[in-house]
């Protein structure tokens, strides 16, 4: 059984969410994550690069970042791929805990990477070429230009959920994160347990903190 992470009625939660975001000074993704792919990338690069802009220290971008982060991914949805292979043996409360696990690290990613985003760093090419892609799933393709003036592909891979379009990949100069957690993540399983996984991730956050 999978981690219950989709309703099929949008929760109320959910209609107050735009107003909350609005608030606290984030784009309001309520409404972006349901008109399209695209809307929801330009929402997390506005949010970024909004939350860059103010005097925070790292858990305050955190806090800030997350219902941003939580309303564009579908962070349970990705935890479950990295695993896939183990996750159907997971009771659920393991799964609860990794996935609680690798939210956390997700965002702190975020608050931790991106603390000197400048405006006009991101640019948005749109969508890619869906082709014979049967899969439901949307590219949007992006770039980020550093600070020397040389870009970084951003690609990101969507999939529509019943609260709207939710980001589950993304390809930095065509490297796919998720590729790369998953690796990672079975390397640790090969040899240990569940808890040993919780573990380094949690080490992760430790050291962005």
């Amino acid at each position: 059984m999978r981690f219950e992470r989709r309703l099929r009625t949008r929760p109320a939660w959910a209609l107050v969410a735009a107003g909350t975001l609005w608030l606290l000074g984030l784009p309001a993704l309520a409404g972006a994550a349901a008109d399209s792919p695209a809307a929801v990338v330009e929402s997390l690069h506005a949010g970024l690069t909004e939350v860059a802009s103010e005097s925070l220290d790292l858990e305050q971008r955190y806090e800030r970042l997350l219902p941003l982060i939580e309303r564009t991914h579908d962070l349970p949805y990705i935890a479950e791929l990295t695993i896939r292979r183990q996750w159907r043996d997971l009771s659920e409360t393991d799964r609860r805990r990794f996935v609680t696990a690798f939210e956390r690290l997700s965002v702190m990613t975020y608050a931790s990477r991106f603390a000197g985003v400048a405006p006009g760093a991101f640019e948005e090419y749109g969508l890619a070429d869906p082709g014979s892609d049967s899969s439901g799933r949307v590219e949007v393709r992006s770039a980020i230009v550093r600070a020397d003036g040389s870009k970084v592909s951003l690609d990101y891979l969507l999939h529509e959920t019943a609260e709207g379009w939710r980001i589950v990949n993304i390809l930095a100069d065509q490297v796919s994160d998720l590729a790369l957690k998953r690796a990672e993540y079975q390397r640790i399983l090969e040899t240990g347990t569940i808890e040993d996984l919780i573990a380094a991730i949690d080490a992760q956050t430790a050291a962005l903190e």
